[in-house]
């Protein structure tokens, strides 16, 4: 019996809460697999992308990262990683995924519900505006290159961020990684 085809997830920890149930739901189809630990912002992915390739190499690859990278640090005022550096690491870590001849699929980064993140009092804040421009930007790049995009973003504010979104303003809640897992599954099967 043939292997499977395997599926890597590249991302954060909103990947990492969806991942198992994508598994589940693609378990007849595929192997699904996760790149290991949190992918975190842009600057590291592009930096483990290689070690990870070879560690999990995929046929069909699903890749985000942007909630990191948005991160607004306050002193001095910052973003984690500026957008124009954001958009050259986003290009590197597409050009290096491109010479694997895995199906690429770019998923949107997901909203974030600012008042709750500001209570956490973590030290940074998180901003729609940026998710949105860092969005866009990335869509700018995958869309380029002939990458199809799986819009995450979309498909939470559709069915309601206030509500898949928990206490954090980040993470998704169990119905919210559900929701995704499906969304991912589905786009995910077209390259299988």
């Amino acid at each position: 019996m043939p292997a499977k085809p395997k599926v890597l997830i590249i991302g954060d920890s909103i990947s990492m809460g969806y991942t198992p149930a994508v598994a589940a739901l693609l378990a007849d189809r595929a192997e699904v697999v996760h790149n290991p630990g949190n992918g975190g912002d842009s600057d590291n992915v592009a930096a483990h992308l290689q070690a990870w390739l070879k560690e999990v190499p995929g046929e069909v690859v699903h890749f985000n990262c942007g909630l990191h990278d948005v991160k607004c640090h306050p002193d001095p005022p910052r973003l984690q990683v500026p957008l124009e550096r954001y958009r050259q690491n986003l290009s590197a870590i597409v050009q290096r995924l491109g010479r694997t001849g895995a199906a690429l699929v770019w998923a949107s980064s997901t909203p974030v519900v600012e008042d709750r993140h500001a209570r956490r009092g973590c030290g940074f804040d998180r901003f729609n505006r940026d998710v949105e421009a860092y969005n866009a930007a990335a869509e700018g790049v995958v869309t380029g290159a002939g990458i199809h995009v799986n819009d995450l973003h979309a498909a939470v504010v559709a069915a309601g961020a206030e509500t898949l979104i928990g206490a954090d303003g980040v993470h998704m809640t169990e119905e919210g990684s559900q929701m995704l897992a499906r969304a991912v599954a589905e786009c995910v099967r077209r390259f299988l």
